[in-house]
């Protein structure tokens, strides 16, 4: 058993409640303004599309559209997202994609 060092209590290494949700692939989801989005996984998105934007020869609107498909134009006209926003909606769907336990 693995437990806090600072607390002494133990520390959650696996779920059961995560793994069967992993097990499932539910859809990543999240809200902006009281609607509801849906991500596809980021480590699947089209290749050019990541690799360009990784070149910085990419548009990180090309990037969103291809992970929120027909969600996009929807999320595209809400204002008041920043890059920093993007950056942590792009981390949750990656870690929710990946699951518990791969990487942590």
């Amino acid at each position: 058993m693995t437990t806090n060092k600072i607390a002494q209590e133990p520390v959650s290494l696996f779920s059961l409640r995560r793994r069967a949700q992993e097990a499932k692939k539910e859809p990543f989801t999240f809200d902006v303004d009281g609607k509801i989005f849906t991500m596809r996984d980021p480590t699947e998105a089209d290749w050019q599309v990541t690799a360009a934007l990784g070149r910085g020869e990419g548009d990180l609107r090309e990037f969103m559209r291809e992970l929120l498909g027909d969600d996009y134009e929807e999320f595209a006209k809400i204002r008041g997202i920043s890059s920093a926003d993007i950056n942590a909606l792009i981390e949750a769907a990656t870690r929710h994609y990946q699951g518990v336990g791969r990487g942590e």
